[in-house]
């Protein structure tokens, strides 16, 4: 299995400006590929192959060839997303923005990793715009332009072995150039053990609930919505002390950088806990030794909610708005590939009114708080652990018994909420 990981490249004056460079002639490449694959489908009515796009790329461009065809390969996978996604919403646009600067594409041919060091390669051709024109250098057209291999050198600061490495990227991101890697990372074979199956509720009070058959955690996700919150009170009002300003003028420019380190901090911190919380589940998994996972659906739980007259009666605007700051994708992906490096096997159901059936009468009764009571046997379980245990249900078989253990957690534990007992390890640890 590939995952991506990622180390920041150390700030250095001519390195920097060197590599942004590179970006920009990235954008232009990028730029004049979509500029000539928008005409040739408004000529003839068909889109030009990836083939032709990186054959018709073969130009003067001051990057390494590999990293121009890698360019092409992304415009043709972004393409090719969109037509996906056409079929269902026609109001996604192939791609048409003009960009001024685009990440670094690297393919195992334009790099040459060592212990220590990165080198990129790239190309400077000869010709400056006055030698062109006047034809000084050059006494045939058709001739090749004389080019020179130049090379790029970045310290190395991955942890893994790069020798297998077959594709990276350089990134612009927190005020700083990331380089960013796929490695191969082996999977656990998982045959050996018993099947036990475990079933995943997403929420937004409780980010993940995890449940098996007597044993469950549940990890909150109060911060990641207080701070989406606070994010989009923030953002509106920037945005509305930005539209009483003169677009351009100076305070405008406050406003706007204020917004953009406001939209990257929260990211930062969303990620952050977006990682820890899969992690504490994952570890619940590996723990409890479950080979088969299964995920709740809620795809789609935010779309229509204002327009569709049904979901309308059930939700307000501050209903519509938390369902909008909702960030249960990204767990989802980051839990579904941290769960397969273990060996788990993953899944998804449809979620609907698995917090409202009672595993033990078969029933479907309302949840009052965060607890479901059963009237008719009078059992109490947490709403979101059933709701788990009944995702589960849906795709394998799971005995109907009393939970042993439910295991509250938060994603960080910060140090005012703990005890005194519980500060003292830290502090040694620390020192």
């Amino acid at each position: 299995m590939f995952v991506t990981h990622s180390f920041q490249i150390p700030y250095d004056s001519n390195l920097y400006e060197e590599l942004r460079t590179m970006q920009r002639e990235a954008a232009s490449v990028w730029n004049d590929i979509v500029r000539e694959a928008t005409s040739y489908y408004f000529a003839c009515n068909k889109w030009l192959s990836k083939t032709e796009i990186q054959a018709i790329r073969k130009q003067t461009y001051n990057l390494h060839s590999q990293t121009v065809q890698a360019i092409a390969d992304k415009y043709a996978a972004n393409r090719e997303t969109i037509r996906q996604l056409r079929k269902t919403d026609k109001k996604a646009n192939y791609p048409w923005r003009r960009k001024y600067y685009y990440c670094i594409p690297l393919k195992k041919a334009s790099m040459d990793i060592s212990t220590d060091t990165i080198t990129i390669k790239k190309v400077d051709y000869g010709f400056s715009l006055s030698d062109l024109l006047t034809k000084k250098k050059k006494k045939n057209w058709n001739d090749k332009f004389p080019k020179q291999h130049t090379s790029v050198v970045i310290p190395n600061r991955s942890e893994e072995h790069l020798n297998a490495c077959n594709y990276a990227e350089i990134v612009w991101r927190n005020g700083a150039y990331w380089f960013c890697y796929a490695v191969q990372v082996p999977e656990q074979n998982l045959s050996a053990y018993e099947k036990k199956v475990a079933g995943g509720d997403l929420g937004e009070i409780h980010a993940v609930a995890v449940a098996t058959e007597d044993r469950a955690l549940v990890v909150s996700g109060r911060a990641m919505r207080s701070i989406s919150q606070f994010r989009a009170k923030a953002l509106a009002d920037l945005s509305k002390k930005m539209s009483r300003c003169k677009k351009g003028s100076r305070q405008w420019k406050r406003y706007k950088y204020a917004r953009n380190r406001l939209r990257q901090t929260s990211n930062n911190q969303l990620e952050a806990l977006e990682h820890k919380t899969t992690k504490e589940i994952v570890n619940f998994l590996e723990v409890e030794k479950v080979t088969h996972l299964v995920i709740g659906n809620v795809s789609g739980i935010e779309k229509g909610t204002k327009k569709n007259e049904q979901k309308k009666r059930k939700q307000n605007k501050v209903r519509r708005q938390q369902l909008s700051l909702w960030n249960q994708g990204k767990i989802k992906q980051k839990l579904t590939y941290k769960a397969k490096i273990k060996g788990i096997i993953v899944t998804e159901a449809e979620e609907s009114y698995t917090s409202q059936d009672c595993p033990f009468c078969g029933g479907r009764h309302r949840a009052k708080g965060r607890m479901f009571i059963c009237s008719v046997h009078k059992t109490e379980i947490h709403r979101d652990v059933n709701g788990a245990q009944n995702i589960a249900r849906k795709k394998h078989h799971m005995a109907v018994q009393p939970l042993v253990s439910v295991v509250f957690k938060q994603p960080v534990w910060y140090r005012r909420f703990l005890s005194e007992k519980q500060k003292i390890p830290l502090l040694r640890t620390n020192l």
